[in-house]
């Protein structure tokens, strides 16, 4: 677990004026640090807008897989991340589990905006402001304030509340493995608003781990329990319950899926807003542990890196092939200053642009091998000489063992335990890691 102290300078709040109904989300530090403007907007959909944040909190506030080995603990409140760029405002978070991710994407129809600053912060999301949002309807007047200063909340500026929130490594090394799923997902399916709801509703309430597998037919959607060519498969279809009250605004829904590992991506079409809901193949299985990131992490220079931060301003669309373009980066060496960018929370990605988005996380990654502890372990078997390369085939000696690894397809293949249990599916063991730092080094001839 990680530490970060924030501090919020009053609650969020939903205040009725005779001007209409303002939500004022406290954000991360004092006045000098976010001053007022850094959004002031009124929603045009505000009962849409409502419900949509509601579903983020929901989702951010839910644990849909407690391990057996560990007691259920009294959740700590843990605050979506809202990003305010020159064409959008995002909120986005992890369930506590990290098994989902969800993400609001409110464009410029979707808001009135009064006052506006590109920026980054956390949100506090209480339950007062839940049921709050839950009261506004069609004809609300819907006003949103992020990173309001103290004259906006003058009369409650000597309550400053002060919250130690813990920010688990989980949702840290979370924000930059999502995007690996999204970078590789395809669209399978834009279902209609009337099937996708009937099918939301077919969904179990309860905790459930049925793989059920779907397919798009004529009518709709259909569930069977047994593969077929096309069919999107799906474990744990209550995690999507989040998604049904939004379902009579949405003009459609679509089934996105990432072949090579089995995510799946929802998103439902709200107008001028879209709400992204990734869910990992099974729901046990954070993001956070999927090791996409590792090898791209352990070949990136810091230097490729350098020269791709210099081209983020608050860009809503970043393509990587004018990325490349602007820093004459080749295109793997970009891939991998793009994951070093993702593992330090630079950039999301967004399925309606297919290109990444920038912002910046409100967490500092001073220290990137102490979130990616097989990275760690892997440097220190290069540094320690462990590492013994073939022509063909590797030795890397870690705890007086001896593990041998062979090319299998684009992967490294090895002989320890951990390769025999996950394979390729939770990204390479620290072996793999090791010898593909060697190799590296060796081309670059240190």
């Amino acid at each position: 677990m990680l530490e970060h102290r924030l501090t919020y300078r009053t609650r969020s709040e939903l205040e009725a004026t005779s001007s209409g109904t303002w939500l004022r989300l406290a954000s991360e530090g004092d006045a000098s640090d976010v001053p007022r403007g850094f959004l002031v907007t009124r929603a045009l959909s505000p009962d849409v807008t409502a419900r949509s944040l509601r579903a983020v909190s929901e989702i951010v506030g839910s644990r849909f897989y407690v391990p057996p080995a560990m007691l259920a603990r009294i959740l700590r409140e843990a605050d979506p991340v809202a990003t305010v760029s020159p064409g959008a405002v995002r909120f986005e978070g992890f369930s506590a589990c990290c098994s989902a991710y969800i993400r609001l994407d409110l464009g410029d129809d979707a808001l009135d905006v009064a006052e506006h600053r590109n920026g980054t912060t956390n949100v506090d999301f209480g339950p007062e402001l839940r049921a709050a949002l839950a009261r506004v309807r069609r004809d609300s007047t819907l006003d949103i304030t992020i990173g309001e200063d103290s004259v906006g909340i003058s009369h409650e500026s000597a309550a400053v509340v002060e919250r130690k929130v813990p920010l688990p490594l989980r949702w840290i090394r979370g924000f930059g493995e999502v995007q690996v799923h999204l970078v590789r997902m395809r669209r399978t399916a834009n279902v209609p608003r009337i099937a996708a709801h009937r099918f939301l509703r077919a969904q179990p309430r309860s905790k459930t781990d049925h793989l059920q597998w779907i397919t798009v037919t004529a009518s709709g959607l259909r569930t069977s329990a047994r593969q077929s060519d096309g069919a999107v498969p799906l474990r744990g279809g209550h995690r999507l319950r989040v998604l049904e009250p939004l379902m009579p605004f949405a003009d459609e829904m679509e089934i996105w899926i990432d072949d090579a590992t089995g995510s799946t991506a929802w998103v439902l079409v709200l107008g001028a807003q879209r709400l992204t809901l990734v869910l990992n193949a099974e729901p046990w299985r954070g993001f956070s542990g999927d090791g996409g990131l590792l090898s791209d992490l352990a070949g990136a220079d810091e230097s490729d890196v350098a020269a791709l931060r210099a081209q983020f301003h608050w860009q809503d669309r970043l393509v990587p092939a004018e990325l490349a373009e602007a820093t004459g980066l080749a295109a793997d060496t970009l891939d991998r200053a793009l994951a070093r960018a993702a593992a330090e929370g630079l950039v999301g990605f967004d399925l309606a642009t297919g290109a990444y988005f920038h912002r910046v996380l409100p967490f500092r990654l001073d220290r990137m091998e102490r979130l990616n502890p097989r990275l760690k372990a892997a440097r220190a078997l290069v540094e320690a000489g462990a590492v013994e390369l073939g022509t063909d085939s590797a030795k890397v000696t870690s705890d007086g063992v001896v593990h041998e690894l062979r090319l299998s397809g684009d992967a490294l293949s090895c002989t320890c335990p951990w390769h025999a249990k996950h394979k390729t599916a939770r990204g390479p063991c620290k072996h793999a890691l090791a010898v593909d730092m060697a190799m590296e080094a060796g081309r670059d001839g240190r």
